[in-house]
């Protein structure tokens, strides 16, 4: 699963750059499919779809594992499942409803600045005069996108301002699951964590979904297009990404592998434009400019 050899090392640039592309198109996927599909659904179909092709891993890692999760441990994963997939799973899919694939491609992927805003106080990294000035820079810049620089009232664009608080909210509880999985991920491998909350996660939007009324039934009614774009948020957007995700992660350091997440934004952007014709207006384009430039200055070695 993480063999050094997967990979030389000339490719893992091409290898990297390819699974953010893949993952930003999500966001315009995402876009398209919810007009005719509950996001909740949507998104339960994403990650059920996902770990069906991760079980043979994960049963293949814990039969090689010496030790295994306790209960205990099991039970906290799952609750960690909860916020990183279930309460993220809300504010991605319906923060992209009611705002854009462009701004769900930033905000969403804003994670290194909580992640060096909360470091200090959940997992004690320390916080330098960089990544203070980092964050202060991102803030900036997730404000600008948020409220389209009209700071006099929230209703830009309708929904819109909502739609951009949840999209930071789910970057928020996706830093918070990151930091707070590390640990189980350092113990037992990315595989078995990953798994079991993704596993828990699904569940859990499956017992949201049932308490609304909403049946997963609805992905027969799209039409063939949109069945086929929601097969490739599973297995290929989730799945397949995960698993070179974490082949390459065997020969780079974590911040080299997060660097590669500045071209989500990117790409999500071009993707926007191009498939479902979103023009974004120049303070956005200003913001995302600025946001993206925190994240490099908070990740940047010196």
């Amino acid at each position: 699963m993480t063999d050094k050899k997967s990979f030389q090392m000339p490719v893992l640039p091409l290898v990297m750059t390819g699974i953010m592309i893949i993952w930003a198109t999500f966001f315009p996927i995402i876009k398209f499919i919810v007009v005719d599909m509950d996001p909740l659904v949507l998104s339960f179909y994403r990650y059920f779809l996902g770990f069906i092709p991760l079980t043979p891993f994960f049963i293949s890692e814990i039969r090689k594992q010496a030790r295994r999760p306790s209960p205990g441990e099991v039970i906290i994963i799952s609750l960690l499942g909860f916020i990183g997939i279930s309460i993220f799973s809300v504010g991605l899919f319906y923060g992209i409803k009611l705002s854009t694939a462009i701004n769900g491609a930033l905000l969403t992927n804003t994670q290194p600045i909580f992640t060096a805003l909360l470091g200090p106080i959940l997992i004690a990294e320390a916080l330098s005069r960089r990544k203070t000035a980092g964050i202060l820079v991102g803030i900036t810049g997730m404000i600008l996108v948020v409220t389209n620089g009209n700071f006099r009232t929230i209703e830009v664009g309708g929904t819109a301002v909502i739609g951009n608080l949840l999209l930071t909210g789910a970057s928020l509880v996706l830093s918070l699951y990151s930091m707070l999985i590390k640990k189980y991920i350092k113990k037992y491998g990315s595989i078995i964590p990953t798994w079991i909350s993704m596993v828990s996660g699904t569940l859990f939007i499956m017992i949201i979904n049932i308490f609304r009324n909403q049946s997963p039934l609805q992905l027969l009614s799209l039409p063939a297009p949109s069945i086929i774009l929601v097969l490739y948020l599973g297995f290929i957007g989730t799945s397949l990404t995960y698993l070179l995700f974490n082949r390459a992660l065997s020969q780079m350091t974590v911040t080299s592998a997060t660097s590669y997440k500045l071209l989500i934004p990117v790409f999500g952007l071009i993707f926007a434009v191009i498939f479902i014709g979103e023009q974004p207006g120049i303070t956005t384009l200003i913001g995302i400019f600025i946001v993206v430039s925190s994240v490099y200055i908070i990740q940047k070695k010196i």
